[in-house]
């Protein structure tokens, strides 16, 4: 703020040192309050399950197991931090066949029984289409298919409680707008076909 300005147009300005001091707190408050957790603060692994096996040091899941079926839900071995915005990359490392819902990127509850259709956050990735699972299906018919070597970024803003997705750098706007926000919440990839691999990048 130009205060000379302000002045010789015969508008005075007067600080106080105690409101200064209590502005100064909100605004750090504020810094931290909306402090981003890039991908190098926010690491995490795929962690052991059913129906998918673990290599390249816990980075890259591949389902060799329970074939073509909802049977593969692999989830992050951190906690999705809360009071902060985390975002992640899950790279699409297979061939994408055409089935109406290959696999789901996103977040969900941890071991939540029926995880697919009530406690999963997530974007859909198929050849067919793309869309959204969540309360709202703002980015179904997304132009364009995706495919082997893709990337979709996943960002959670566990201070508004919204979710969205960047695909190959582009970001689509809010998916998700009322995520829990006090729950416990992992990284997560349900994977529908035999032999799809994901990797975190």
């Amino acid at each position: 703020m130009n205060i000379a300005k302000c002045n010789s147009q015969e508008v005075n300005i007067k600080f106080i040192p105690e409101e200064d001091e209590q502005i100064n707190k909100f605004l750090e408050k504020i810094k931290s309050f909306g402090e981003v957790i890039n991908d190098d603060k926010f690491k995490f692994k795929f962690r052991p399950g059913d129906n998918y096996n673990i290599t390249n040091n816990g980075l890259i899941a591949t389902k060799n197991s329970g074939g073509n079926a909802w049977n593969c839900i692999i989830y992050g071995d951190k906690e999705i931090p809360k009071n902060k915005i985390s975002k992640w990359k899950i790279k699409i490392n297979s061939d994408i066949s055409g089935s109406l819902r290959d696999l789901y990127i996103g977040i969900g509850l941890n071991n939540a029984k029926g995880l697919l259709y009530n406690f999963c956050w997530s974007f859909i990735c198929s050849h067919s289409e793309k869309k959204i699972k969540g309360e709202t299906l703002k980015y179904n018919n997304l132009e364009g298919k995706l495919k082997k070597g893709d990337i979709v970024e996943v960002i959670v803003d566990r201070n508004l409680n919204n979710l969205s997705f960047s695909i190959n750098g582009v970001n689509h706007g809010i998916a998700c707008s009322q995520i829990p926000k006090d729950d416990i919440l992992y990284p997560t990839v349900l994977i529908y076909e035999q032999n799809h691999i994901v990797e975190i990048v």
